[in-house]
């Protein structure tokens, strides 16, 4: 009984202070000049119908346009592209800077689209950017493996509410 009762202590502790992996997609899609992401992880709609970013008025095809930032306070994500995976951009920001985040923290790093990458607690980070269609017949689109904790913790920053600027992310290792 004792052996039972020792197990059920463990696996409730286990259960209600452990967090459990969540798996599934993460698709990221163009539509006009707006880029949407869907992270369909973690069980509810974030981020669904919402965009993420946009190109510059001035029709470049080189940059993004993004405000939104988050971390995870309490676990990491790993994003995985698929088999000829198109390059993608990250923008990040050293877990370090915390809550006095600013703009002038992030950087820009570009993959080729054969590699995914680990985003450990605390950094700060978005969807990753892709490229958009060279016109308005071309689909772009692409999604990811995703791989997170289950509890959907997210500190998040408005760069244009808090600091009153958009940060312009290059989408092509040349801008």
């Amino acid at each position: 009984m004792l052996v039972y009762s020792l197990y059920a202590l463990w696996f409730t502790l286990c259960c209600l202070h452990c967090q459990l992996p969540t798996i599934g997609n993460f698709r990221l899609r163009w539509i006009g000049d707006i880029l949407y992401s869907d992270n369909l992880a973690v069980g509810v709609s974030f981020k669904v119908g919402n965009p993420i970013g946009k190109l510059l008025s001035e029709g470049s095809r080189d940059y993004i346009l993004v405000r939104d930032a988050n971390y995870h306070p309490d676990s990491g994500q790993l994003f995985f592209p698929p088999p000829g995976g198109r390059p993608y951009i990250l923008l990040l920001a050293k877990a370090e800077f915390g809550d006095g985040i600013r703009p002038e923290h992030f950087q820009a790093f570009f993959f080729d689209g054969s590699v995914g990458f680990h985003i450990a607690p605390g950094v700060w980070h978005y969807a990753p950017y892709i490229q958009p269609p060279s016109s308005s017949d071309d689909k772009a689109e692409m999604t990811f493996n995703n791989k997170q904790g289950s509890v959907f913790a997210c500190v998040a920053a408005d760069t244009v509410n808090e600091f009153g600027v958009y940060l312009k992310v290059p989408l092509t290792l040349d801008a």
